[in-house]
This record gives C-alpha cells, structure tokens and sequence, in this order.
C-alpha cells in the first residue's frame, strides 16, 4: 500500500446511534459506486499556458518507495498511450542511482523530445476510520417432516415446523485508506509551471495499492485532458456508412 500507516490510532467509544448510520451510509454510498476507490481532483493552469499542448511528458513521483513510484509511472504512461501525448517514465531515463545536474537532465530531455515535465509529490497518506453499526437478522423457515403428520392440541394436522436462524454482522471499525498529493506540470523550454493540481483519493476497506493509483492516474490525466494541456486521440466512427 502507499506508506499508510495506522500506529497511533486510538480505538474510539462505540459512537451514538445517528452517527453510526450516517457511517454505516458513508460506507454503502462508497461501496455503490462500484469502484473501490475515487479521487477528487482541483487544479489551476497558468494564463501563459492556456493554448499550450504538451505532447511527450516526463512523469516523475518524488516517492521514496520504488515501489509506488514504478507503479505510478506505469499507470500514467499506459493512460497517457490513449492520448495525443506520451508519456515517459522518469525512472527508466533518469535512473535514481545517478546523481543528476541540470547539466545533464535538460540536454537529455531535449535529445529525447520532452517538452514537459509532471512532478508528483505525496502530502499526505492516512486512514478514516468508519464504525460499522451493528445488525441482527433472525431468518425463520417453515418445513415439512414426518412431525406434520402427527395431530398436537397445539397445532392440529397439518402444518409445517419452523427453523429460526440468527444472524450477526456489522459491529466493528473500518479504516478507509486517503492519499494526498500534489502535481505540477512544467514546460521544459521556459522551465516555468504551466498547471498545478491537488488531488484526494479516497478507497474503500479493500482498495489495493494499484486500484488507488488507478482512480488517481485516471483522474489527473482525465483533468489535464479537460484543462486542454493533454489532447484526446481522436475517435473514428466504424459505424459509418462507406462513401
């Protein structure tokens, strides 16, 4: 998972009932929505790059952990591949084991054609954690036996016998995972910022590391897309009728 840690987490007083149903509606409202994990997405583009399209991309997450900076690299590039513009992954032109200089960075950029930079950098990673109300639901089945034959001053002849099952859930805490983090988009050739963005990415108790950067990777290109700095490819229409 993405450095989320739940160490010093105090274990809270079963809450009153309204506040355990508005959880309990938190947690189904979250799981209707089919995916496991969202992501909310606010950003800003600078005036000077309003009309600017960026068409190969260096993605670079500052993460300490190889892991999810591989990951994240994946997700973008294989996202950025459906549009007009590429990406590249910083780890694989810029290994971490070097230490680079702006000396070295820009000419290799420009041998390789990239006119932007997007820096992504993790403020924050943590847990919400939800109470699950508890529930009790009593099932009764009535069934036929050999005791329907048998006459009871109770009952008289022919009725079924009842089964009753008991069944109980709900009950205890759920951490919901949260990840925050910030991007920038720079523009090679004036090295200034052309975009920045905040995102939060929200997941259910069974959201995996590679379903929250799914949501995030989607997000954040879908949001680049819509701010005109990344161009959708365009779509031919199959349907149409030859000339």
């Amino acid at each position: 998972m993405i450095a989320i840690s739940t160490a010093g987490i105090p274990r809270l007083a079963r809450p009153p009932v309204g506040s355990a149903i508005m959880s309990a509606l938190f947690i189904v409202a979250l799981a209707a929505g089919c995916a496991p994990a969202r992501t909310e997405i606010n950003s800003f583009v600078d005036p000077d790059f309003s009309s600017r399209v960026f068409t190969r991309v260096l993605v670079a997450p500052c993460y300490a952990d190889l892991g999810d900076r591989a990951a994240i690299e994946d997700a973008f590039v294989q996202l950025l591949a459906d549009t007009q513009t590429q990406g590249v992954a910083s780890i694989t032109l810029l290994p971490p084991t070097r230490d680079w200089k702006d000396e070295d960075i820009f000419p290799l950029m420009a041998e390789q054609k990239i006119d932007g930079v997007l820096l992504i950098t993790q403020t924050g990673a943590f847990h919400d954690r939800e109470y699950v109300p508890e529930r009790v639901d009593i099932h009764t089945d009535e069934f036929l036996s050999a005791r329907s034959f048998r006459g009871s001053r109770r009952w008289g002849y022919g009725r079924g016998y009842y089964d009753a099952h008991i069944t109980r859930s709900g009950g205890y805490y759920v951490d919901l995972p949260r990840v925050r983090n910030e991007l920038r988009l720079y523009d090679v050739a004036t090295r200034k910022q052309a975009w920045f963005a905040t995102t939060l990415t929200a997941g259910d108790s069974s959201a995996s590391r590679e379903e929250m950067i799914d949501s995030f990777a989607k997000e954040t290109i879908a949001k680049l897309t819509v701010d005109g700095l990344v161009r959708a490819r365009a779509r031919h229409n199959d349907d149409e009728d030859d000339d």
